[in-house]
């Protein structure tokens, strides 16, 4: 199988191109927003809806990033147990993050978001139906809750994802015992690999 260079590869440059530029775009179009305001003078409304999206897009690109980033660290190099609880830690901290978004952007969308109490969807979710419920999130932070409790697959119950949310939820939790499982069993094999190395330098003392 040939192997591909990302170095070289259209697709490749091209996603870094985005990414480099998501951010910039965002930060051009919030600057002269903020000047037009000061004149008294507006963007137009979908101009400035693009450019958040933009920023979202670039927020969340960047956390799967370095979730890859530190996953490909934390496998390919021998690391001490802090090294490993830092980047169980860091990772933990940008899935939840990444998912909060993501939960946030079901419910932008208008094709699922978060309630409390009761779990019944027994209709078409709906920007209607989700700005008519009452016991809807409507406060960030319980997010970033959410999505942390779902990693690590407490389930208190007293926050139900509806609609599409239902199935983030589940990709959430998923990722969440793969994550747990793959960081045991690296704490694991270092551990074995050096008491082996232990034992060996001792023996080659003797």
């Amino acid at each position: 199988m040939r192997r591909i260079d990302l170095e070289n590869n259209i697709f490749y440059r091209i996603g870094i191109w985005m990414i480099d530029h998501f951010f910039r775009t965002f930060t051009i179009l919030f600057v002269l927003n903020t000047i037009l305001t000061i004149e008294r003078k507006y963007l137009p409304l979908g101009v400035l809806i693009a450019s958040f999206f933009l920023l979202v897009i670039y927020v969340i690109i960047f956390l799967a990033y370095r979730i890859r980033k530190n996953i490909t660290r934390l496998l390919h190099h021998e690391l001490k147990f802090s090294e490993i609880l830092t980047g169980y830690i860091t990772s933990v901290i940008f899935i939840v993050i990444l998912f909060s978004i993501l939960y946030w952007a079901m419910n932008v969308l208008g094709v699922g978001y978060l309630k409390y109490g009761s779990c019944i969807d027994t209709v078409d979710i709906t920007r209607q139906v989700i700005d008519s419920d009452p016991l809807r999130i409507t406060e960030f932070i319980n997010y970033p809750y959410f999505s942390a409790i779902t990693f690590f697959t407490v389930g208190f119950g007293d926050i139900c994802p509806m609609g599409v949310s239902k199935l983030v939820s589940v990709l959430n939790a998923l990722i969440g015992n793969l994550f747990t499982v793959l960081i045991l069993a690296i704490a694991i094999t270092n551990y074995s690999e050096n008491r082996d190395n232990g034992k060996k330098q001792d023996t080659e003392k003797r």
